[in-house]
């Protein structure tokens, strides 16, 4: 017998109990869609992971600080963290120890602090952040307009996008800094290209003179004038990290934060952070934090491990999403083996109908025999409707899982989120919560159909061994 006439056969036979079939392909149907939409389900949770973590940071970018607290084993050889941190220092010898590693593409230190920034009769503060600027566009600062800094670049800054909504009128009763409630439809109240944004450490500059207010009107603030090269910031819809900070060259922080901190006789006074500085030239600075950028994702972890032998601790959000991931993974397992367990019972009923099958085409199964039909030729005939149907029910059970899908993302976003997932980052309402790539309907379609098959093989079996006589005695 040839294929086609087993693929024939089989086509004609299952059309013979249009009924019966219908019935089985729907149970397959049932299953295939529960199983794709159930995973599907994760595959959203993995990705609303990724953007959530994305918004933290890059995940091959690595915070180092000066400390960290090791883990160490217990008599029991469980994992513990140590009561006491490990110190390292952060200083232009490791930043440069750190550029060596070959898994590093880039690294630059960071040098923070916080002053009050006033233009005319307008005021507010924010986070100044020095950076290498040779390295800057590594560590994905999003340019909103404008340039990037220069490495010659001393006094021109980026300014954070809300932080100019910021702004406020020191003239006005009600001259208070609202965070967060921007109006982006109209312009920022101050124009940073004007060239009129003056910084300074001195809190009470820019404020009206009190009555009996002496160091307000004795002490001679430093203004440091700003120049902008361009405004960063996540948009409109998204936060970003410097959102609310002035972005400048390094080498020009080090020069304000070491005059301010001689200033104030090396004191902290004013919200200057200290920077530690000798004879000893650059190498003596030493930073809080710094940033590395790894290469390849795979080796975040090796490059963290380098740093804790350094006494540097270090993190990336790469932490952050192996624990979301496991997270999500154990629910993923949970539904899916609850989709199982429908596709199972589709199983279970295309045995059933085979079967069926076999009794009600014993006839036609002996004279096969009779005229010389192989007995592999029988088994392949059984084994091609099995799968015929398994086939055809996860191919409409993958149209109608596209279907369900549409369905969750359209209307089911706000109740899923209800519980605990698919929390959707800032501005990002349309996020999918159902999301089917093409490997999973692969994997559907295929997994439907081995289903199919299996489940035809004790009834392919059955009607090989059937007895000739036995069925025309029945007969």
């Amino acid at each position: 017998m040839r294929n086609s006439d087993i693929i024939a056969m089989g086509v004609r036979n299952l059309l013979k109990r249009k009924a019966r079939t219908i019935l089985t392909v729907l149970g397959v149907l049932i299953g295939t869609a529960a199983i794709i939409v159930m995973l599907s389900l994760g595959v959203g949770m993995n990705e609303a992971n990724m953007r959530a973590v994305e918004s933290i940071g890059s995940v091959n970018v690595i915070t180092v600080n000066t400390y960290y607290y090791p883990e160490t084993s217990s008599s029991g050889g469980a994992a513990k963290v140590a009561q006491t941190p490990v110190q390292g220092k952060i200083d232009d010898k490791a930043i440069a120890k750190i550029a060596e590693f070959d898994e590093v593409e880039a690294v630059t230190p960071l040098l923070r602090s916080y002053f009050s920034l006033v233009s005319g009769k307008y005021k507010t503060s924010g986070d100044l952040v020095g950076i290498d600027t040779s390295v800057m566009d590594k560590f994905g600062i999003k340019l909103k307009e404008g340039r990037m800094l220069q490495t010659d670049d001393t006094s021109t800054v980026l300014f954070g996008m809300r932080l100019l909504y910021n702004f406020y009128n020191t003239r006005s009763n009600n001259n208070g800094t609202y965070w967060g409630n921007a109006d982006f439809s109209k312009p920022p109240p101050v124009d940073v290209y004007s060239g009129k944004v003056v910084m300074t450490s001195d809190w009470s500059y820019g404020e009206r003179k009190r009555p009996g207010n002496v160091q307000s009107q004795t002490q001679k603030p430093k203004l440091y004038k700003l120049a902008a090269a361009g405004i960063v910031g996540g948009g409109e819809s998204e936060y970003g990290e410097y959102d609310y900070s002035i972005i400048a060259n390094i080498n020009w922080v080090k020069k304000v934060m070491e005059e301010e901190a001689r200033r104030n006789k090396n004191s902290a006074g004013g919200g200057v952070a200290r920077v530690s500085s000798s004879s000893g030239g650059s190498n003596a600075t030493k930073y809080e934090n710094a940033l590395v950028k790894v290469k390849n994702v795979r080796d975040v972890e090796v490059v963290q491990k380098k740093l804790n032998e350094m006494g540097l601790g270090a993190s990336s959000p790469l932490q952050y999403l192996k624990y979301m991931e496991e997270t999500t993974n154990k629910i993923q397992q949970l539904l899916g083996s609850i989709a199982a367990v429908s596709l199972l019972v589709a199983a279970i009923n295309i045995a059933n109908t085979m079967i069926m099958s076999v009794y009600e085409r014993t006839k036609e199964i002996a004279v096969m025999k009779v005229l010389g039909c192989k007995l592999g030729n029988i088994g392949q005939l059984f084994l091609f409707e099995a799968g015929l149907i398994g086939f055809f029910g996860g191919f409409v059970g993958v149209a109608f899982s596209y279907l369900i899908s549409f369905l969750l993302n359209r209307f089911g976003g706000g109740l899923l989120s209800s519980f605990g997932g698919f929390q959707s980052s800032a501005g990002d309402s349309q996020m999918a919560v159902s999301i089917i790539p093409v490997w999973l309907v692969a994997v559907g379609l295929v997994f439907a159909t081995i289903i199919g098959v299996i489940s035809g093989f004790l009834p392919a079996r059955r009607a090989m061994k059937l007895s000739v006589l036995k069925a025309i005695h029945n007969e």
